[in-house]
């Protein structure tokens, strides 16, 4: 129902009259997925045809408000660090929704932004994260590995918090780099994207990826990064930027094909025009249509419960693996989730003193108890269908 709510008038039609739990229901998932803002500011604009309760306009007005403000200073802590940055040397290109809020959406606080993401040359990475340390900034969580070893193999080095409370990202790559993760992901473009980085207007001190690096960037990290968990925002994202933006379609889907994400791209895109149905999209040179099945699976996990995503997905990964390679590479998977690869043990100062028993005892419960949860299971079975068809197994 908040897909339909959030896609254009087509979708909406036969909507009729919504009932108190099912508004308490989709604010409660647009506030996970981040869409109350945009929910107020479609009301306002007379985009959505459904009566709305002046309960529920009053709090998405008040998540709007509290969005705009947030955007003010995310921007003006996003210009201090970049100032910080670029008088010691170092450039940076500030990915997805530090430029999509500002230069894509009609006002900034229609797409809130969690963190920023900054995008700098492999080998200059960590040498800018020392630096924003050095200058007030914090890892307030552990990592799985300390950031002088994620620098030469990981997408980005663990997540800083500036003095003022806003979260940062310092990226050596657009995308997660080969071998990092557990399937295929598309062949990595940070030269072009740098070359091709531009300013978003005169009086902003940032540079930011040209539009048709930015469509491929959130394609990738929507269907290969994430497996579609990634909440509808992408959807709305992209339906704006190829609103006020042209692509040379033509070379976008060379480039796909070329760079391994044409299947992908295809599955973003058919979501785009079916839900947004911007008409802007060329399909020429796209791979074939995919299944209706298919589809369906991708929608169900942008609109997942976030507070179930990482059962899902590791619940995903078990069900890929025994598809792949049967019992065998099931108890090897089975036995790299449970040895706690991907748990946050390390801090700038050194080993986290959290007992491993206590975490793994804890971990194998919270999982065991999700698998018994119907829709968590269903989720997962989507994505390993998804992953299945990304990585060539369809």
């Amino acid at each position: 129902m908040l897909l339909r709510l959030l896609g254009h008038s087509q979708r909406q039609k036969g909507i009729g009259e919504l009932s108190a739990d099912q508004w308490n229901g989709i604010l409660r998932i647009a506030s996970q997925h981040r869409v109350q803002p945009l929910l107020h500011a479609r009301i306002e604009r007379g985009e959505i045809d459904v009566t709305v309760p002046d309960a529920v306009r009053e709090k998405l007005q008040t998540a709007h408000r509290d969005s705009a403000l947030s955007a003010l200073s995310h921007r003006t802590e996003l210009f201090w660090t970049v100032d910080l940055l670029r008088s010691a040397g170092f450039e940076t290109i500030a990915l997805k929704g530090a430029w999509l809020s500002w230069y894509a959406y009609p006002a900034a606080a229609e797409r809130p932004v969690r963190d920023i993401d900054l995008l700098l040359k492999p080998d200059e990475a960590l040498p800018a994260f020392q630096l924003l340390r050095a200058n007030g900034f914090v890892q307030a969580d552990l990592s799985a590995l300390p950031a002088e070893h994620m620098a030469g193999s990981a997408k980005h080095l663990p997540p800083l918090t500036s003095p003022s409370g806003v979260e940062f990202e310092v990226h050596m790559h657009a995308w997660e780099p080969p071998g990092s993760t557990e399937w295929p992901m598309p062949t990595l473009m940070d030269d072009r994207i740098f070359a091709d980085a531009e300013p978003g207007d005169p009086a902003d001190p940032c540079r930011y990826p040209k539009p048709y690096h930015m469509l491929i960037h959130m394609v990738v990290h929507a269907a290969y990064s994430h497996r579609f968990d990634v909440g509808p925002l992408v959807l709305s994202d992209i339906g704006f930027l190829l609103s006020k933006h042209s692509i040379d379609w033509h070379n976008f889907w060379r480039d796909a094909h070329d760079g391994g994400f044409a299947e992908g791209a295809a599955l973003v895109l058919h979501l785009v025009d079916r839900w947004i149905n911007n008409g802007q999209i060329g399909w020429r040179g796209a791979p074939p249509l995919p299944s209706e099945d298919l589809l369906k699976d991708c929608e169900q996990l942008l609109m997942q419960d976030l507070a179930k995503r990482k059962d899902v997905g590791a619940a995903a990964a078990i069900m890929e693996a025994r598809s792949k390679g049967g019992m065998t590479a099931l108890v090897k998977r089975i036995k790299r989730r449970a040895s706690g690869e991907n748990r946050g043990m390390h801090s700038p100062d050194g080993i986290s003193g959290e007992t491993y028993p206590a975490w793994l005892l804890q971990r194998i419960r919270d999982f065991t108890s999700s698998m018994t949860d119907t829709e968590t299971r269903a989720a997962a079975s989507c994505k390993a269908r998804v992953g299945r068809h990304l990585s060539g197994g369809h």
